[in-house]
């Protein structure tokens, strides 16, 4: 089994608990002796670090047994603005990811996302899209008429001559349609003001329709 540990706990004198997030779902393993200087596992049993270990069917809290570190993301966790971005990304699956989802498709998703060299711009685009399987999907499908830009109230596109306000005009929307849409590795390079709108219109969204408010955006 593999999975993403997103976030870290003491646990007794020396060993620390580990919550992670896997294709199957959350699971919390125990690792015995992780807060010794000179235990193996200390390394392995970070905030942000891609582990494989023994599953053990049918239990949501066990012993971490056989780990391998898959991918330390030593490039985030060395630049605190880059850990701050990757940081969302586990904020959303530790906070609103729960029962009866697609959990592998939410997995592969987080993880193509922390690969990208951009994290900036891939922890946003995440945060987008994963409000599709968490089940507050943005309308954005235009319908042919003239758009006037994207309301948080209405969940979607505005159009020209309907008296809903807009909290994205059609230029940011534009921006927002590629980053929901795009594949991670074809998004280009964004405008820093362009990022700073669209990251408030993400806040205020999940604010508006999943009552949370995001530390780490």
């Amino acid at each position: 089994m593999e999975g993403l540990i997103y976030k870290v706990q003491p646990y007794q004198e020396s060993s620390r608990l580990l919550f992670v997030f896997t294709p199957k779902g959350k699971v919390t393993l125990m690792a015995r002796g992780a807060q010794k200087l000179k235990e193996k596992s200390r390394v392995l049993s970070q905030f942000l670090t891609h582990i494989s270990f023994k599953e053990q069917i049918n239990k949501k809290f066990y012993t971490l047994s056989e780990p391998k570190i898959i991918n330390e993301f030593n490039l985030i966790k060395t630049d605190y603005h880059k850990t701050k971005k990757a940081a969302l990304i586990l904020e959303i699956i530790d906070q609103l990811v729960v029962d009866q989802v697609n959990y592998q498709f939410i997995f592969d998703d987080m993880i193509l996302a922390l690969n990208q060299s951009d994290i900036t711009v891939s922890s946003l685009s995440f945060s987008l899209k994963i409000l599709k399987p968490l089940g507050y999907e943005l309308n954005l499908t235009a319908d042919g008429r003239t758009i006037k830009g994207i309301s948080i109230e209405k969940g979607g596109l505005v159009y020209q001559g309907e008296e809903e306000s807009i909290d994205l005009n059609t230029k940011d929307a534009l921006s927002l349609l590629k980053l929901y849409y795009l594949p991670y590795n074809e998004h280009g390079i964004y405008e820093i003001d362009i990022l700073k709108r669209l990251e408030e219109f993400v806040q205020k969204y999940y604010q508006y329709h999943l009552h949370i408010t995001l530390k780490n955006m």
